[in-house]
């Protein structure tokens, strides 16, 4: 499968990096299949650091490792309620971590932030939540957890935007 990361840079060797703000799956190095999104996070990630430029760094990455006992893996196929309670753990609880090495699942956009808010304010019950989230079309993000993770993203190239 062929994977994209956004952001002002290029980037042939992906690292962890500790972030500056909080992510759905915690600190990790994200990608997606979706080459439109990877679009957008390079255009906010240009934005934010006030670049000139945005890339697209392509990676080429063998689905079959979700299958690999060796590597710790979760995929969440849709945004329900397992989903969506490990991406409240991860942006909402301070110090929480977690051992995977590998996350698939939805992406949380500006609409899934809200329902988000709403769900932590108490707005909304999880069954109302899920209900709204299955309702958006979300990209996929896939994110690196570990070195060992890491070592299976094959760099292809770099495409400037």
């Amino acid at each position: 499968m062929i994977l994209y990361h956004g952001s002002n840079v290029k980037v042939e060797k992906p690292a962890i990096l500790k972030a500056n703000r909080t992510l759905d799956f915690g600190n990790g190095f994200y990608t997606t299949s979706n080459k439109e999104q990877a679009y957008k996070w390079a255009k906010i990630k240009q934005a934010r650091e006030n670049s000139t430029q945005g890339f697209i760094s392509i990676y080429k990455f063998d689905e079959d490792i979700f299958n690999d006992k060796a590597i710790k893996t979760i995929v969440f196929d849709e945004a329900n309620e397992q989903w969506l309670n490990f991406v409240i753990d991860n942006r909402m609880n301070a110090g929480y971590t977690h051992d995977y090495d590998i996350i698939k699942g939805p992406v949380a956009d500006d609409r899934v932030y809200a329902c988000l808010n709403a769900f932590e304010n108490k707005f909304m019950d999880i069954e109302t939540a899920i209900k709204e989230l299955r309702t958006y079309k979300l990209a996929d993000q896939i994110s690196f957890h570990s070195i060992k993770a890491l070592s299976f993203l094959d760099f292809i190239e770099c495409e400037v935007i």
